[in-house]
């Protein structure tokens, strides 16, 4: 199979720059390869999702000319699909549910790197007077990748995550069922995202193992960060970038990414930039 890669954006808001360096970055990864670049909308939080976000930012990543090589995906058309798993995984037993709170947690999970460790405490519950989640077993959950820019990761999921969640008592999707199954639906073969999602890909891979499906490769940059070197974000104040930006910014985008465009290519549609970087 052919280098496949993809960019995800949750429509919590419009994108901001730190969004769009990491749409350039895997954009530029996979078209460097000879690939094909993905765009899926991962729409699976309605609570969160703010009101015309999709469009936004469909529109804001035309107008920096980042096509997707293959229809959009929009997770929400798949959530039949995401408990269907997550009910296959509690029939056989590599699942099971959970009513303990945040709280709950806290107080009797201890801190870790990644949070608070889950500690199993309804792994054997049969009742439950709450709203259950649904947790996948982490048991032996440790192991290693080759990370293209960061080298030999190791993870030990049972250590520092433990039982982690797949459906929320909420009735949503988790994040981590919905990227898992629609990187394989989509046939993903390379990852390249942010260094804030590497202490993820454990336990992206412990559930691709766990379910039979195939474990893409991996290649985690660094982020975006503000004065203060929080990364950028809604949470932070990111400002949203309008499709209008797209000339000017193009070149910070690239600088941003370790490259100097030449003085001849800045002003232009980003589409000149884009193959002027691909070729380095």
């Amino acid at each position: 199979m052919g280098y496949i890669g993809r960019f995800a954006p949750s429509p919590s808001g419009p994108l901001h720059l730190g969004s769009l360096v990491a749409a350039v970055a895997s954009y530029l990864h996979a078209r460097i390869a000879g690939g094909q670049w993905l765009i899926r909308i991962e729409d699976i939080d309605p609570p969160r999702e703010a009101p015309q976000a999709s469009r936004q930012i469909l529109e804001t990543l035309a107008a920096f000319e980042l096509h997707s090589d293959q229809d959009i995906l929009f997770q929400s058309r798949y959530f039949e699909n995401y408990l269907e798993i997550a009910n296959k995984l509690l029939a056989s037993g590599q699942a099971y549910r959970c009513s303990c709170s945040r709280q709950d947690i806290r107080h009797a999970g201890r801190v870790t790197p990644v949070g608070y460790r889950y500690p199993g405490t309804c792994r054997t519950r049969t009742i439950h007077e709450q709203p259950t989640a649904i947790r996948v077993r982490a048991n032996q959950a440790l192991g290693s990748f080759q990370d293209e820019l960061q080298g030999t990761c190791r993870y030990n999921i049972d250590a520092t995550t433990g039982d982690y969640v797949i459906f929320r008592n909420d009735g949503l999707p988790a994040y981590h069922l919905a990227v898992v199954l629609d990187d394989a639906r989509q046939g993903i073969t390379h990852i390249a995202r942010g260094y804030d999602l590497l202490a993820t890909t454990g336990l992206h891979i412990h559930l691709q193992q766990t379910l039979g499906l195939p474990i893409p490769k991996y290649a985690h940059f660094p982020v975006v960060v503000n004065a203060a070197k929080q990364k950028l974000s809604k949470r932070t104040g990111a400002k949203a970038v309008l499709p209008e930006d797209a000339r000017r910014l193009a070149p910070e985008i690239l600088r941003y990414l370790g490259a100097d465009p030449p003085k001849s290519l800045c002003g232009r549609n980003p589409y000149h930039l884009w193959a002027w970087a691909s070729k380095m």
